[in-house]
């Protein structure tokens, strides 16, 4: 089987979002797969006039679908000729979903058309797999292209079970429920490097939607309860620091200035920071997942959408915070919490993501 993988984020954004996609191209060869050609969404999401008004595509006017499905089909075939041509050559197009079906933005529109090109021009069998689904359930045309888009899928797994019950119970399309396929690389994984540190140290990441005004009263909660541990900024992917990283570390600086900022060269690397800090403070979910594999303490900052709350929902863990009071909370009851590593519970969910190549 030939299969065309769509976002895969092997080389983007941090090491958890690379061992993700690690994961998912291990267990498609794993189960029969023969050959994957990648794609992923920033290269598409380049385009100047692509993603902007493709959806239209899937117009309920059907004079408006025809001109653009003509329209598009020229337009994707000169600019992206090598997307075309792995849809065209495939036997199957997986979707590596994430966290990227949030709204209606860029990335999504992309994924979409990709979507409509494969089912609708190539007639390939499409499945969207490890990700979250969070449409604005009160906006009635993007529930409209969720609907359209969805039901042209032949497998969706989703990786918590809001995004399930959005699936099935709003848009009416059948899903399983699985979860994100980062414990899989982690398990496969052979060797964790021991501690890069000697004594106890607080792990600290960013978030996607970080407000450096926060800065200020999450370090001082952070020097009062560790006031004799090591502060290590983690940070680094397969292309380097991330755009978003120099900002939230200046703001940290200020506060904490012998915060130490460790860039992972590797994904073991990445891992064992995490496994051997005393706490991980982070609102990456990647990160928080990691944690959650080793039974690393850990305080979660609430994300852009509710995938980490659904996350620690699901395995019982402490809720996200949102501010300082309950920050503080949260740093004050840790001990209190009976950590667990949960890799194995995880790594069965995450299976789940492939049951389709089987049946």
């Amino acid at each position: 089987m030939n299969v065309f993988l769509i976002n895969d984020t092997e080389k983007e954004y941090h090491w958890g979002c690379y061992g993700t996609s690690s994961a998912i191209k291990d267990q498609l060869y794993a189960n029969g797969v023969d050959v994957i050609t990648s794609f992923s969404c920033k290269d598409g999401s380049k385009l100047e006039n692509s993603p902007r008004k493709c959806l239209s595509v899937y117009s309920k006017n059907p004079l408006i679908r025809y001109v653009s499905k003509l329209y598009f089909l020229r337009f994707f075939k000169k600019n992206l000729p090598e997307l075309c041509k792995g849809i065209e050559e495939s036997d199957y197009v997986i979707i590596n979903g994430e966290g990227t079906i949030n709204s209606i933005h860029i990335a999504t529109r992309f994924i979409f058309f990709v979507v409509f090109l494969a089912k609708d021009v190539f007639n390939k069998k499409i499945s969207i797999i490890n990700h979250s689904c969070y449409p604005k359930i009160n906006k009635e045309k993007q529930v409209f292209y969720y609907k359209n888009v969805y039901s042209r899928c032949d497998f969706i797994a989703a990786r918590e079970r809001r995004s399930l019950h959005i699936i099935t119970n709003i848009l009416n399309v059948n899903a399983t429920l699985s979860f994100d396929s980062l414990p899989l690389s982690i398990k496969d994984l052979k060797f964790i490097p021991p501690s890069y540190y000697s004594g106890k140290y607080v792990c600290l990441s960013g978030a996607v939607n970080y407000n450096v005004e926060n800065s200020k009263f999450i370090s001082e909660c952070i020097l009062e309860k560790y006031p004799d541990h090591k502060i290590i900024y983690l940070v680094g992917s397969a292309s380097g620091i991330n755009y978003e990283e120099p900002t939230v570390i200046k703001s940290l600086k200020q506060y904490m200035p012998k915060m130490i900022v460790h860039d992972a060269k590797s994904f073991g690397e990445w891992l064992s920071v995490i496994k051997y800090s005393e706490v991980l403070i982070s609102g990456r979910y990647h990160y928080s997942i990691a944690a959650m594999c080793f039974g690393t303490p850990m305080i979660c900052f609430a994300s852009n959408t509710p995938k980490i709350d659904e996350v620690n929902k699901l395995f019982g863990l402490p809720n996200c915070v949102t501010d300082q009071e309950q920050f503080s909370q949260a740093l004050g009851n840790i001990q209190q919490f009976e950590w667990k590593p949960l890799l194995n519970e995880m790594c069965t969910m995450a299976k789940e993501n492939y049951k389709f190549l089987n049946s």
